[in-house]
């Protein structure tokens, strides 16, 4: 390597070898490594370094070097794109860094490519992102890293880019997205739609919130309502069974008994009828189905089916007022975000959703899961093309991998593993968000075809690898010592092809829940003064 690339040249930088005697070829830097005659294990100049001489000082400047040793990524296409090269470039030829203007030729990327964004820049350059294929959305993503990371921030920054896509001639559209906010992390874009400002190309920016939310009455918000009309008698059996044990196992005697009654009693009402209105003629079910001779289930197993049946109706009818027989979170909702284009958000953050517990959160998003998987169906048979992402904080909340993360039953992980497995076909993608990968579900963690990966935990690394289909060493090793905004970026929707480092994109507008000032609020505690909390 030249002096000139020594100063220039990190690992992970993308590289043009060749171009002389042989077509160029676009590369990866993989490892740096300094070779000196003077610094060798065992050589001649031990003795002198151990007594603290340094051999320059003996001999005088004797330069060393470095070698660069660098992964064939891809040739340029004649129809754009890159691929297998005819042939390895030549010993002698050139190596040069990638130009800033020179990957979009070499891709055969307009300016305004149609259904290309850029993501961030790619680690080494300056104003060179890396190209983004939104029509592989579709295919699901994984955005993985440690609290602190830069996760949440990157993903405002994707949701940014896909509110404006180039569509060419000049136009630009949105996708429609539905964000489940766990933290916060994304009600800067409400609030900035809600004070007048854009929001890229999107029409409106809805803010969902649990009843009982004192933000329901804010502008661009509603009260976040759900029916259980659609799930069958089983899978309510069920939730309401785990939900009074709080485990992941469920007693299987409790769920016969309220599956039976429940179906006794769902020909004449719904589902969320009998938990709203009808409890009394429910708990009578129940009572007769295990009490008298001849019943038959234990009156022990009765008596705790209804102590079941009465926390879910505190909880969920009386304490959060969820159930609603005319919902707010339907299908009306998701024609008007798929035709606006819209961005939705279900405020899961303490403001949104104060005081209300992970399993009630689950049944949330099932219900989601399963509506959205109902109405993209719909829209496919009948011929409307309609899209949208699903992005979900705190992925392995919802669809938890049992055997590493057994956080309580999920009802939830069965309609995202249904979406991750056929979703694509109807137009219906996933971005899942998460702290740990490795407590996210097998089935729906092997359907994801392109990760943003972040600084993650040593565990997760070859976890990750094997999720992605492998991964370099070099940048395998990486991965646990990024620093705080740099990803590593690989998959379908990538137009590199190869797993590249990139530096996240920023947002346009502020994040307000990414920032701290702890020692401005330490200033003013130490002065006395009001409000440091």
């Amino acid at each position: 390597m030249t002096v000139e690339g020594e100063k220039r040249v990190r690992e992970g930088v993308l590289v043009v070898a060749g171009g002389e005697r042989s077509e160029p070829v676009l590369a990866r830097v993989e490892v740096l490594r300094p070779v000196s005659m003077l610094y060798e294990e065992g050589d001649e100049w031990s003795a002198a370094r151990r007594m603290g001489r340094r051999p320059e000082g003996l001999l005088g400047e004797v330069a060393g070097y470095v070698v660069a040793e660098a992964s064939v990524l891809g040739a340029p296409q004649r129809g754009g794109g890159l691929g297998e090269p005819g042939a390895p470039p030549w010993p002698g030829e050139p190596v040069r860094l990638l130009g800033a203007g020179e990957l979009r030729s070499m891709l055969g990327l307009g300016e305004e490519e149609p259904g290309v964004v850029w993501f961030g820049r790619l680690l080494g350059y300056e104003g060179l992102g890396a190209p983004l294929s939104v029509e592989n959305i579709t295919m699901h993503v994984g955005v993985f890293g440690e609290t602190g990371s830069g996760k949440s921030y990157a993903v405002g920054g994707l949701l940014e880019l896909l509110s404006r896509i180039p569509l060419g001639e000049g136009l630009r559209g949105a996708l429609p997205v539905m964000v489940v906010d766990a933290n916060g992390d994304y009600l800067d874009y409400h609030e900035e739609f809600a004070r007048g400002g854009r929001v890229g190309e999107y029409r409106g920016v809805l803010r969902l919130v649990f009843p009982r939310s004192r933000a329901r009455h804010r502008p661009y918000t509603r009260p976040l309502t759900i029916s259980l009309d659609g799930f069958t008698a089983r899978e309510i059996a069920e939730f309401i069974a785990a939900y009074r044990s709080g485990g992941v196992e469920v007693n299987e005697l409790q769920v016969s008994l309220l599956e039976r009654a429940l179906r006794e009693l769902e020909g004449a009402y719904g589902f969320t009828e009998l938990l709203t209105e009808r409890m009394t003629e429910l708990l009578e079910t129940v009572e007769s189905l295990s009490r008298g001779p001849g019943a038959p289930f234990h009156p022990q197993t009765g008596r705790a089916v209804r102590s079941a049946l009465e926390k879910i109706r505190a909880d969920l009818v009386e304490t959060y007022g969820l159930l609603s027989r005319r919902p707010s979170l339907d299908e009306r909702l998701v024609d008007e975000a798929t035709g606006g284009p819209m961005m939705v958000i279900l405020d899961f953050s303490a403001e949104g959703a104060p005081g209300v517990p992970l399993p009630l959160r689950q049944l949330v998003l099932a219900y989601l899961a399963r509506l959205l998987y109902k109405k993209f169906t719909d829209y496919k048979s009948r011929g409307v093309e309609r899209y949208m992402a699903l992005v979900i904080e705190e992925a392995q909340n919802y669809a938890p991998n049992p055997r590493t993360y057994p956080v309580a039953w999920s009802l939830a992980r069965d309609y995202l593993a249904l979406i991750a497995t056929q979703g694509r076909k109807f137009g219906l993608s996933l971005v899942l968000v998460s702290q740990r990968p490795s407590f996210i579900d097998p089935v729906v963690l092997s359907m994801l075809n392109t990760f943003i990966v972040f600084r993650s935990a040593p565990d997760d690394v070859s976890y990750i690898a094997r999720a992605a289909g492998g991964l370099p060493q070099g940048l395998r090793e990486r991965l646990t010592r990024l620093p705080r905004g740099v990803a590593l970026l690989m998959g379908q929707m990538s137009l590199l092809g190869h797993p590249v480092l990139v530096r996240a994109p920023g947002r346009s507008v502020g994040h307000r829940m990414g920032r701290t000032r702890l020692v401005e609020a330490l200033r003013r505690l130490a002065h006395g003064e009001e409000g440091a909390a």
